[in-house]
This record gives C-alpha cells, sequence and structure tokens, in this order.
C-alpha cells in the first residue's frame, strides 16, 4: 500500500530517529535526467505526516545547489545541543566533495546552509555512512579505493583506514559495524568486499 510519493530524479535520506517529525531529504541525482532534461540540481526537504491521507508530501525547505549527488547520510551530530537542533545533512558530490549541510537552515530559508566541505576526493563520492555509536564520525568512499574516516569536530584532517586495497578500484559501498564501533566494511561492483579495524588502522578481511 502505497503512503506516500515525490516525483524527484533524486536520492534521499530520512532523518535519524531522534528527529520528529519525521523528515525525508531529497538531493538531485548525479548522471540522471529527469523527463524535463533539467541541469539544476538542489537539496528539499519533506515532512512524513502520516495522518494527512494525500500522497503528498509537505515541504519543509529547498536549497537550490551547484552539486549533484551520488550518496546523502542525516547525522544526529549536534542534536544534544551542540549547534544543529536537526543535525547534520552529508552529501557525496560528483565531483568528489564532502559537503555538511545544515537542515535547520535549509528549512528555515536561510541562503547560508553549508556548514563546511572538502574536495579530498580524487573523484565522485559515491558511499557515506555515520559511525552509529558516534555520530560525529562518517566514512566516505570513491574511486581509487579512496576511503577517509571525517571528525565533523574537525573536519579539515580525515584519516584513512589502513593502505589502499590492491588493485585500485572504484568503491560503491561502506558501511560501519553495527557492534563494534570501530571496524568498518567497504564494496566494490567488482565483487570485492574489505572489513577494517581501525584501531589497528589496517586491513582485516578480504573477500
Amino acid at each position: 500500500m502505497k503512503l506516500k510519493e515525490i516525483n524527484r530524479t533524486a536520492i534521499q535520506s530520512w532523518s535519524p530517529s531522534q528527529q520528529h517529525p519525521i523528515y525525508l531529504a531529497t538531493g538531485t541525482s548525479a548522471q540522471q535526467l529527469d523527463a524535463s532534461f533539467s541541469t539544476n540540481a538542489c537539496l528539499e526537504i519533506f515532512e512524513l505526516d502520516l495522518a494527512d491521507t494525500s500522497l503528498d508530501m509537505k515541504s519543509c525547505g529547498t536549497f537550490s545547489s551547484s552539486h549533484r549527488f551520488h550518496k546523502l547520510v542525516w547525522s544526529p551530530h549536534g542534536m544534544d545541543g551542540a549547534g544543529h537542533p536537526n543535525g547534520v545533512l552529508i552529501a557525496g558530490g560528483e565531483n568528489g566533495d564532502v559537503i555538511l549541510y545544515d537542515p535547520a537552515k535549509i528549512m528555515a530559508g536561510d541562503d547560508d546552509v553549508i556548514i563546511t566541505q572538502s574536495d579530498k576526493h580524487t573523484g565522485p563520492v559515491r558511499a557515506l555512512d555515520v559511525n552509529p555509536f558516534q555520530a560525529n564520525l562518517v566514512a566516505s568512499a570513491g574511486n581509487e579505493s579512496e576511503i577517509y574516516i571525517w571528525d565533523l569536530n574537525n573536519f579539515g584532517s580525515p584519516m584513512t583506514p589502513g593502505p589502499k586495497t590492491q588493485p585500485l578500484e572504484d568503491i560503491s559501498c561502506v558501511a560501519w559495524n553495527r557492534q563494534v564501533q570501530h571496524i568498518l566494511a567497504s564494496a566494490s561492483p567488482s565483487g570485492r568486499a574489505s572489513v577494517w579495524d581501525l584501531r589497528k588502522n589496517d586491513l582485516i578481511i578480504k573477500v
């Protein structure tokens, strides 16, 4: 049974579980065009209101972006009174950018919604994941076996989980272990998967 729908060529991310009401963020998808062949891009935030029986979701804010996105994740970082009441929206861009947005400012209609950004990656940022134990830690991945671990409290100096895997390849997915906070996995379209131990800063399993 369909509850809601949004007609967008976009990637999406739900707001953190701590967030009420529930929001859905969408970002214009990289390497895809909608039916109108528009080259514009934007971030939008919608509210999920199940009391409303229509299929539409209420738009709560829109930000016109110069980036299109491969991945979007929403961290609860800052929701505990540290300056970001709706958390932080993290986007992986098509030109190697990792961009932090303030969803509270997007919904308020502000222009200054970018908290900070980095173009550390040499190619598209195809994968992002927030650490479930420490919301300030975010893993990103892209081309040429690049993986970075970002601390949202010290964004300018990302670390790597260990030496790049060989042969160099694109990484399409990263995921933190949901039981052990210093274990991270990455995977590529070739079928290779790697498991990293951040305490040892090294690769521990390759499948």
